[in-house]
């Protein structure tokens, strides 16, 4: 009987410790982060298109230069996270707070509030402004099955829009998500979307998908896309 309740406790414990839930900008809730808990994150946006040239030219795009992003998050508590990024494109710099609740067994809501400050292109001046997202998210087929949508406002480019995404756990760690963001700008020539696969463990979670936007981050996207074309996009968080 003892030996019956250790084997139920670690499989709880495994269950819990189970990190996973991100996509590449969507805002989304992320299991397994408890209180005190410390998540890094990176994220390359590489610019040069996937197929569209010969690989040997730019390795698949690899060669032709990337945005990134690193940023760092602490969970104050378990409902309440605290974080910090800083971007390549447009020097941006980002803190925010954000909120994740369960109103209901199949649905979780996220609020996030934040200030950034940016040079925006062709500026040598900063400009500062208030960013906002509230996203909710549902789950189906015992949690495999996750829609999420989102609803951004990005003070600083005078921007908002919504994020639609839907991500599938196809295995114990592997899962595919894909992501659509229509464009707030009439000067963009289409709109922003992103698809790939998602591998977590306990630690960590590794996207690799394709996208057609060099921004990182929901608010990012509404700026839309001037091209088709597919480029890498990899993320990498670390949880400590």
């Amino acid at each position: 009987m003892k030996s019956l309740m250790l084997i139920a406790a670690f499989a709880a414990l495994g269950a819990a410790q189970v990190y996973n839930g991100s996509f590449l900008n969507l805002r989304a809730p992320i299991s397994g982060m408890d209180q005190g808990d410390i998540e890094f994150t990176m994220n390359h946006r590489f610019f040069g298109a996937a197929f569209k040239n010969d690989p040997d030219e730019s390795f698949f795009g690899l060669d032709d230069g990337a945005n990134v992003r690193f940023g760092v998050r602490y969970n104050l508590r378990h409902d309440i996270t605290l974080g910090a990024s800083h971007a390549r494109l447009g020097s941006r710099n980002t803190i925010t707070a954000c909120w994740t609740g369960y109103p209901a067994d199949n649905l979780s809501v996220v609020l996030e509030g934040g200030w950034s400050t940016m040079k925006p292109t062709g500026s040598s001046d900063r400009e500062n402004g208030v960013l906002a997202t509230a996203a909710v998210s549902l789950f189906f087929l015992q949690d495999k099955l996750q829609p999420v949508f989102n609803y951004a406002i990005d003070d600083n480019r005078d921007l908002s829009g919504v994020g639609m995404g839907l991500s599938f756990q196809a295995a114990e760690r592997l899962a595919l998500f894909g992501a659509f963001y229509p464009a707030d700008n009439e000067e963009a020539e289409h709109d922003c979307f992103e698809f790939g696969v998602r591998q977590n463990t306990w630690g960590h979670q590794f996207l690799l998908g394709f996208t057609n936007s060099s921004g990182i981050g929901i608010y990012d996207q509404f700026q839309g896309s001037n091209t088709q074309d597919l480029s890498f996009a990899l993320s990498i968080r670390r949880l400590f």
